[in-house]
C-alpha cells in the first residue's frame, strides 16, 4: 500500500515539475483545459441572452468538446457535429409532428438514424444523429418546434465558440512531438540491440530471452506511437495561425518506415535465439552457435546500435555514420566468408546450426542494408511539413 502512494506521489511530483516546463505536455494539457473553461462560459453566456432557458446548456456542453488537439479536427468535428444534431432534430421533429410521441415514432426513426450515424464522412459524430433524435422524443420535445430550433441553435453556438478559442488562443502547434517520438523509438531499437549483443558475447547467455521478446514487442508501440505523432504534426499545421511563425519540422516519415522494416528483423533475431534457447537448457553456450561466430556477432550488433543511434540523431555527422557503417560491413562480411568456407570444407563445428546462424546474419545484413539506404536520404533531404496519407493516430501532446 505505501508503495503505490509513493508511486503515485512520485507521478504526481513530475507532473507538476513538467508545468515548469517550456512546451511540456502538462503546460499543453493546462492550456486546452483553460481554453475549455473559456469557450463553455463564453457558450453560456451568449446562448442565455437569445436562447430559452431550458436550451442553454447544450451550448457550452458542445464548446466543450470542440477545443481538440488541432484546428482542424475543431473545425471539422464542429460542422459534423452541427449536421448531426439538425439530422437528429428533423427527424424527431417530422415523426412527433406526423404520429406523436410515442414507440411508433421511434420505431420509424431509430433506422435512419443508425444509418446516417454509420455515413463515414460523419466521424465520431455519426452517433449524434442517433442520441439527438432519441432524446427529443424520450423528453417530449420532439413537438415544440422552438425547443427544436433552440436545440439546433445552442449547438452550433457551441460549436463556433469552441472553434475560435481553440483556433484564435495558442492554436495547438505540435511541433517537437513527432522528432521526440522517432527518437525514443531509434532508441529504444538501439537498445535492444546493444542488450543482444551484451547476452551473445558473454558466453552466449541467453537467460535475457524473456526481456527480449517484451522490448521487441514494445517497438511495435513505439511505432504506432510515432506514426501518430507524425500525423498529428502534419495536421496541427493545417489552418493553424501560428504555422507562418514557426517553420515545419523535418519530416520523419522515412526513418519510421525504416524503422518498421528493422523492427521485423529484430522480432527475426529474437525468434531465432528463441528456438535456440528451447534446443538447449542450459545458460551455456549452444550447440547450434560456435562461441566464435556469438563474439563476432555480437559486435556486428553493437556496431549497429550506434549507427541506428546516431542515424536519427539531432545533429547527425555523416562521416561518422559512414564509418560505423563500413565497419559493420567488413564484419559482416567477414562472418559470411567464414561460414562459406567452412560448409564448403566441412569444417564447420556446428553444422547443425548453420540454418540458425545464416538467419541470425541474414537479419543483420538487412538492417545493415536499411540503415545504409537512410544515409542516401536522410532527413533533412525530405520535403518538410508533406501531409502524410500513410499513417493515423490520435494523441495529445504538443
Amino acid at each position: 500500500m505505501e508503495t503505490a502512494f509513493r508511486r503515485q506521489l512520485r507521478y504526481a511530483r513530475s507532473q507538476f515539475r513538467g508545468l515548469s516546463e517550456r512546451g511540456s505536455h502538462q503546460r499543453f494539457a493546462v492550456r486546452q483545459i483553460g481554453k475549455a473553461t473559456l469557450a463553455a462560459a463564453l457558450a453560456w453566456f451568449l446562448a442565455d441572452q437569445v436562447m430559452p432557458h431550458e436550451a442553454v446548456w447544450i451550448a457550452p456542453a458542445t464548446a466543450v468538446i470542440m477545443v481538440h488537439t488541432t484546428v482542424l479536427r475543431t473545425l471539422t468535428n464542429g460542422l459534423r457535429r452541427v449536421i448531426a444534431v439538425t439530422a437528429g432534430v428533423i427527424l424527431a421533429g417530422s415523426a412527433g409532428s406526423l404520429f406523436g410521441l410515442n414507440a411508433l415514432s421511434l420505431v420509424l426513426i431509430v433506422p435512419p438514424a443508425l444509418v446516417a450515424a454509420r455515413w463515414r464522412r460523419m466521424g465520431g459524430h455519426g452517433t449524434d444523429v442517433v442520441t439527438t433524435a432519441v432524446l427529443m422524443l424520450s423528453f417530449g420535445a420532439a413537438s415544440q418546434e422552438r425547443y427544436l430550433l433552440a436545440y439546433t441553435t445552442a449547438t452550433a453556438i457551441g460549436a463556433l465558440l469552441g472553434a475560435l478559442v481553440n483556433t484564435l488562443l495558442w492554436p495547438p502547434l505540435h511541433q517537437r512531438r513527432p522528432q521526440e517520438a522517432v527518437q525514443r523509438l531509434s532508441e529504444e531499437a538501439s537498445a535492444l540491440l546493444s542488450d543482444v549483443a551484451d547476452g551473445l558475447g558473454e558466453r552466449c547467455d541467453l537467460s535475457r530471452l524473456p526481456h527480449w521478446e517484451h522490448h521487441a514487442n514494445l517497438l511495435d508501440l513505439h511505432l504506432s506511437v510515432a506514426d501518430s505523432a507524425i500525423t498529428d504534426g502534419a495536421e496541427s499545421r493545417r489552418y493553424n495561425l501560428r504555422r507562418r511563425a514557426q517553420p515545419a519540422a523535418a519530416h520523419h516519415t522515412p526513418v519510421v518506415r525504416a524503422m518498421g522494416r528493422i523492427g521485423v528483423h529484430l522480432h527475426g533475431i529474437v525468434r531465432v535465439l528463441s528456438y535456440i534457447a528451447q534446443q538447449h537448457a542450459d545458460d551455456q553456450c549452444p550447440p547450434q552457435i560456435s562461441q566464435e561466430f556469438a563474439h563476432d556477432y555480437a559486435n556486428l550488433l553493437h556496431v549497429l546500435a550506434q549507427a541506428l543511434e546516431a542515424q536519427v540523431r539531432l545533429t547527425q555527422d555523416p562521416d561518422e555514420l559512414n564509418t560505423l557503417l563500413d565497419g559493420a560491413r567488413r564484419q559482416a562480411v567477414a562472418l559470411h566468408q567464414r561460414m562459406t568456407t567452412e560448409v564448403r570444407t566441412g569444417q564447420l563445428d556446428h553444422p547443425e546450426g548453420w540454418a540458425a546462424s545464416g538467419s541470425l546474419l541474414t537479419d543483420a545484413e538487412y538492417i545493415l542494408t536499411i540503415l545504409a539506404h537512410l544515409l542516401i536520404t536522410p532527413i533533412s533531404d525530405t520535403p518538410a511539413g508533406a501531409v502524410l496519407t500513410d499513417t493515423a493516430g490520435d494523441a495529445a501532446a504538443p
